[in-house]
């Protein structure tokens, strides 16, 4: 055994920072893997209130990370561009991107580090939100110059809201009260729909690139019940349809009107965990013109007829033995790029 584990690789480490806990700093050690900084496979979460100063090498982390600066100057490091840092500044680093800082003084930062998988997916309420789009999705992947004009700036009033919620969060992950898993994932969304919504507030009538493609999303999200034709896409993202289907395609790696029928397809699965739905009544409320359409489209998406996907998911949910509800099915963007084969690459608006 002593053989074993002296060839077991030590953990990579990717630098060193200070977090600020109880009035103190103390070094904190950054390997940027769940199983060295979030180790519970059941909570892969984690607050740190960290101070930056100096330089902090360019890095990468499997999980993502929400930032909010709390305080003092620096600049933060991507592939794409540089950019300055003040309080109130909020940005999203998607796992596995590049990043760093450079020139800081006492920047103060919370990190909301978190799995996207296990926080984030299936939230129809959040899949309907422009500023979620623009802001957890189509902002980290950006890659065009000058992106970090779109970045949200909180006000002082905003600020302080939010910092009370990751006063909260850091509270209950460090307090390990019972129901804590409970408390932080609904403390947490109810921390991004707030960001959500400020950013929409701030950024809906700016006019960019990503808030029209983010517009775009939302109301396929919200209306994909209905008819949609890619000429009203095109209107709402402010391009002719030769240029939105060109834009959209590469930034989800479908065409809008197989994103649509993608939609459709993951809400009706959601609908056929149901027993008590009726498949056809599903079909229609899910925007499919017939059931026969609706079955061979979801048999060519999933592999199985409609029938055969309730069956095996009701088969799933019995042999949990009473554990409790899953999550809903996967998150209808990110499982679309799965579908499709998509990375979560880097995209130019």
């Amino acid at each position: 055994m002593a053989g074993l584990n002296g060839n077991m690789k030590a953990p990579k480490l990717i630098g060193l920072t200070w977090e600020v806990s109880a009035g103190r700093l103390k070094e904190q050690r950054c390997y940027g893997t769940y199983g060295e900084d979030m180790p519970d496979p059941a909570l892969r979460f984690n607050v740190l209130f960290v101070q930056h100063d100096g330089a902090f090498k360019l890095h990468s982390h499997e999980y993502s990370e929400l930032v909010v600066v709390l305080g003092g100057r620096g600049v933060h490091l991507t592939d794409c561009e540089n950019y300055p840092l003040e309080e109130g500044d909020v940005f999203i680093i998607s796992g596995n991107t590049r990043h760093g800082f450079a020139e800081a003084k006492e920047l103060k930062l919370c990190n909301l580090q978190y799995d996207p998988e296990q926080f984030l997916r299936g939230h129809r309420g959040l899949d309907k939100m422009m500023g979620y789009h623009a802001l957890f999705d189509l902002g980290p992947r950006s890659s065009q110059s000058g992106h970090f004009n779109e970045r949200l700036h909180l006000s002082t009033d905003e600020l302080v809201y939010v910092t009370t919620l990751l006063a909260a969060l850091k509270s209950e992950l460090d307090g390990r009260s019972e129901g804590r898993e409970l408390v932080i994932e609904s403390t947490f969304l109810l921390l991004v729909t707030y960001l959500s919504r400020c950013y929409a507030s701030h950024k809906r009538d700016h006019g960019t690139p990503l808030v029209r493609m983010a517009n775009v999303i939302a109301h396929i999200q919200k209306h994909f019940r209905e008819p949609l034709r890619v000429s009203e896409l095109a209107r709402l993202a402010h391009l002719s349809e030769s240029q939105f289907q060109r834009m959209f395609k590469r930034t989800y790696s479908v065409t809008p009107q197989k994103f649509v029928q993608q939609v459709r397809l993951h809400e009706a699965g959601e609908m056929l965990k149901d027993p008590n739905r009726d498949i056809t009544h599903i079909a229609f409320d899910t925007g499919f013109s017939s059931s026969s359409l609706f079955s061979t489209q979801f048999k060519r998406q999933f592999g199985q007829t409609p029938s055969e996907y309730r069956r095996t998911k009701l088969a799933e949910v019995a042999n949990r033995n009473g554990h409790g509800t899953p999550h809903r099915g996967a998150d209808y963007i990110a499982g679309i790029k799965r579908a499709n084969g998509a990375t979560p690459a880097r995209i130019t608006l």
